[in-house]
């Protein structure tokens, strides 16, 4: 696949999602937060990755707000200067500052951070993904750089259904996805 194709669906479905009312956003959130609490892994997790969702990204806030009172640590990327991300401990309290591309990161010590592989599930928004846990993110490969040194136990992408594409043919540096949750159902991998 080309990187024109992977760009063209790239613009594609960030068009359709900013076009997205708040409602429906909302509605989606929640319904999609509502199939994340049915995994079994998320119920007995303990270290979770989240994310802020921005341009129409599905919200996870709602996760964020019940999992501390669950007994689940919270984490949130945050830019580093490699082209990585370091994951910051948050509760809903926790003070935030904007990165340089305008995205809420939790304002604590860099100290405080975990590794990938620490995590019992990460979250990871995503513009389109396919059946074999293929994804295509933002395009700037900050969570691909992470998780090629280590991954958690469960990587899981969220998305709107119509974010699904047949295929997507993956690059060297692509991370699958185990399972991507949409407000239809939960695809998991197949090889």
């Amino acid at each position: 696949m080309s990187n024109r194709l992977k760009q063209a669906i790239r613009t594609t479905c960030q068009q359709i999602r900013g076009k997205l009312s708040v409602p429906y956003q909302q509605q989606v959130s929640s319904q999609i937060c509502t199939q994340i609490r049915t995994l079994k892994q998320y119920r007995v997790a303990k270290r979770i990755a989240l994310y802020q969702a921005i341009l129409g990204e599905v919200s996870l806030q709602s996760l964020w707000k019940s999992a501390p009172l669950q007994g689940k640590y919270c984490y949130f990327p945050a830019l580093n200067e490699d082209a990585t991300l370091s994951f910051l401990p948050a509760t809903p309290s926790t003070p935030l500052s904007k990165n340089r591309y305008g995205i809420e990161e939790p304002a604590v010590e860099r100290e405080l951070a975990l590794s990938a592989e620490q995590f019992d599930i990460m979250f990871i928004p995503l513009v389109a993904f396919d059946g074999r846990g293929t994804r295509i993110g933002m395009g700037k490969g900050y969570y691909d750089k992470t998780l090629q040194k280590a991954r958690p136990q469960l990587l899981v992408g969220v998305a709107y259904e119509f974010q699904r594409q047949s295929f997507i043919e993956s690059d060297a540096w692509d991370i699958p996805l185990d399972v991507v949750v949409t407000e239809r159902t939960m695809y998991w991998r197949k090889e």
